[in-house]
C-alpha cells in the first residue's frame, strides 16, 4: 500500500528513542525523517506539516517550523517551559511526559499522530483502554446526580484494588471535572451563563444539557472522563491555566473564563490529560491514571497534555 500520509520529522539525541518511534510512525502510516540535532529550516522543504521535538530543541523549533506546521513536545525536564510555549504558540498542542529510563509510550504517540493524521474523532475512555476493559457511563442532569456519583466514585476504586489515596484522589477529580461540566459550561440562546454564579444552588439540566461522565479500566490503566454540550473551553484556558499554576508553585487555577476549569487540579491527577474540544458542540477532558506506579513515582512523574480542535 503507498503510503500517502504528510511527513513526519523527530528529532531527539537520544538514538534508541529515534528508532523506537520510526516503528511507531510506521504503524501510523507516516513516512518520517529522524535528526538527532536540532530543526532546521530545510527539513520542511519536502512537505513535512508534523515536528516531534525533544524539549531541548524547541526553540529552535518554534523558530524554524513553518506556521502550519503542528509541533510535539517531549517533555522530561522543563514541563513549564514546554507549557509556557504552548500558551503563547498554537502550534503547540500536544507535550509528551516522558522518562530517560522510558523515552517514550508508543500507544500515546500513535494515538496522538493517528489523529491528528486521519482527523479521527474519538468520545469517551474506550479509546484508552486495552479490549475488554471494564467500564461505566452515566448522564448527569442535575446537582443530585453529580453527588452520587462522586460518592461512588471511590467504592468503584477501591474494588479495584486501589490505595484510599487514589480513591480520594479520583473522587475530587470527578467532582471538579462534573461541577465545570454542570455549573460552568451550561448557557442559555444569548450565550449567558446559566448556573456559573452561584455553585451551591440545585440544578436541573435537560436532556440536551447533561453532561456524560465516564470511569473505566484495563486493570494498567484508570481512566476518568467528562463530556459537555457546549464546547467552550479553549486553548488558551488549557495551556494558560496550567502554566500560571506551576510557574505559581503549583497552586491551583480556575481563571480564565470558559468551563472554569481548575487546570492545575486536572494536570496534577492523572500521568495524561487529553482534551476535545469541538466550538459550540462538545468538550471532552479524559484523565488517565497508571495503576503500576507507587505514588511517589506519580508525584514526580512529567504529565502529558493533548489538546484536539474538532470542528
Amino acid at each position: 500500500m503507498t503510503e500517502t500520509s504528510p511527513q513526519l520529522l523527530a528529532c531527539d539525541k537520544d538514538v534508541m528513542t529515534l528508532r523506537r518511534l520510526e516503528k511507531v510512525f510506521f504503524a501510523a502510516g507516516l513516512k518520517c525523517q529522524t535528526k538527532e540535532s536540532a530543526p532546521a529550516a530545510a527539513d520542511f522543504e519536502g512537505g513535512a506539516r508534523l515536528l516531534l521535538v525533544a524539549e531541548n530543541y524547541l526553540q529552535f523549533a518554534l523558530g524554524v517550523a513553518p506556521p502550519d506546521c503542528a509541533i510535539l513536545v517531549l517533555a522530561e525536564e522543563d514541563v513549564p517551559g514546554a507549557l509556557g510555549a504552548a500558551a503563547k504558540d498554537a502550534r503547540v498542542n500536544h507535550l509528551f511526559g516522558r522518562r530517560a529510563a522510558n523515552p517514550v509510550r508508543s500507544w500515546e504517540v500513535l494515538h496522538v499522530v493517528r489523529r491528528l493524521v486521519k482527523h479521527y474523532e474519538l468520545e469517551g475512555i474506550k479509546p484508552f483502554l486495552h479490549w475488554g476493559a471494564r467500564m461505566h457511563e452515566t448522564l448527569v442532569a442535575s446537582s443530585e446526580d453529580l453527588h452520587h456519583v462522586v460518592e461512588w466514585v471511590p467504592s468503584f476504586c477501591e474494588k479495584l484494588g486501589t490505595p484510599p489515596k487514589v480513591q480520594e484522589t479520583f473522587a475530587e477529580l470527578a467532582h471538579e471535572l462534573l461541577m465545570n461540566a454542570v455549573y460552568d459550561a451550561p448557557i442559555d440562546a444569548g450565550g449567558n451563563a446559566l448556573f456559573a454564579h452561584d455553585r451551591k444552588r440545585e440544578v436541573v439540566l435537560t436532556e440536551d444539557q447533561a453532561a456524560l461522565f465516564s470511569v473505566g479500566t484495563d486493570g494498567e490503566t484508570l481512566a476518568v472522563s467528562v463530556r459537555d454540550p457546549f464546547g467552550r473551553l479553549e486553548r488558551r484556558h488549557v495551556f494558560g491555566g496550567m502554566h500560571r499554576a506551576l510557574a505559581a508553585g503549583g497552586q491551583l487555577d480556575t481563571e480564565g473564563g470558559g468551563a472554569g476549569l481548575g487546570m492545575m487540579y486536572i494536570y496534577q491527577h492523572g500521568y495524561g490529560s487529553f482534551f476535545t474540544i469541538k466550538p459550540g458542540i462538545s468538550t471532552e477532558v479524559t484523565v488517565l491514571y497508571d495503576l503500576g506506579l507507587n505514588r511517589r513515582e506519580f508525584t514526580t512523574l512529567p504529565r502529558s497534555v493533548h489538546v484536539f480542535h474538532e470542528q
